[in-house]
């Protein structure tokens, strides 16, 4: 389990001290690259923050979030009906900002979120906090004949960077994971031996492959040892952050021992899932 996170300065500093890199010529962005690649091959799911957001539907289509690293599940759906001519932006700010000549697909898109506003819609087909559309259906041919392949609201599918739904306007709500950044927007690495270690036989392999002569160890300036080396401590890695603590194994025991097979914890959004069991002789349970 991970804990704990540090920033990326301490896994560059040891780096420097430990290869005896000296202050010259430091290639600082490129170990930034070099460590964010070894995560995603780490790819733990604790190393990684959960996260929830709001997608806005226009035209069938949604922007993921910025930060979007895989996907937990798409919750919620709100089909809704755009406020007039303008479209879903209709009566809003950014309608406005559109008017008066903004290029608003060129708008950054953390500087986009800031100025969406979304009060010129009038109609909501179906109330997003007591009627929300639940147990979405990824759907891998959504695009098609809508009366033939009858869709529904429920029916979603993730294209790239982008979310398809069977619906032209409305708010799609999405749980993910993100990567962990710090204020700079560099990551943030699990505070873990193991991790530090894999970080520094990642970095050591590119600077093999690169420069070996930057290595003052001549045994480290063999690319394949480095490369074996990182293999060997990104396992490492991926294995610690995936062993369970004292919680996890009771909730394993929990599900071990689980006296009555549940096949559908989805529709439950896996509230039970992991929590111990109590049947009744009447066979409730």
């Amino acid at each position: 389990m991970i804990h704990k996170l540090d920033t990326i300065d301490r896994i560059i500093d040891k780096l420097i001290r430990d290869l005896d890199l000296g202050q010259d010529a430091i290639p600082y962005n490129d170990f930034i690259e070099w460590i964010a690649d070894a995560l995603q091959h780490i790819g733990a799911y604790y190393q990684f923050i959960e996260k929830e957001c709001v997608i806005v539907i226009e035209d069938y289509e949604g922007m993921l979030p910025c930060d979007f690293y895989k996907e937990i599940r798409l919750r919620e759906a709100c089909s809704m009906a755009p406020a007039g001519p303008g479209g879903f932006y209709g009566g809003t700010l950014t309608q406005t900002l559109v008017n008066a000549g903004l290029d608003f697909e060129s708008v950054p898109a953390y500087e986009r979120f800031h100025i969406l506003a979304v009060p010129g819609i009038t109609k909501i087909e179906n109330n997003f906090i007591d009627e929300t559309i639940n147990r979405l259906q990824v759907n891998k041919n959504l695009i098609g004949d809508v009366n033939a392949n009858k869709f529904t609201n429920k029916d979603i599918n993730i294209n790239l960077n982008k979310v398809t739904a069977s619906f032209r306007y409305g708010l799609l709500q999405l749980q993910y994971l993100a990567f962990p950044v710090d204020e700079r927007g560099f990551p943030l690495v699990p505070d873990d031996v193991s991790y530090r270690d894999a970080m520094f036989w990642k970095c050591a392999y590119h600077i093999s492959m690169r420069n070996p002569a930057l290595l003052k160890n001549p045994r480290m300036q063999d690319m394949e040892y480095c490369r074996q080396m990182w293999n060997k401590y990104c396992v490492q890695a991926r294995a610690t952050a995936n062993m369970p603590d004292l919680k996890m194994l009771e909730r394993l025991k929990n599900n071990w021992l689980r006296l009555h097979n549940v096949v559908d914890f989805d529709k439950d959004y896996y509230r039970q899932l992991g929590k111990a069991q109590r049947i009744n002789l009447d066979g409730r349970y």
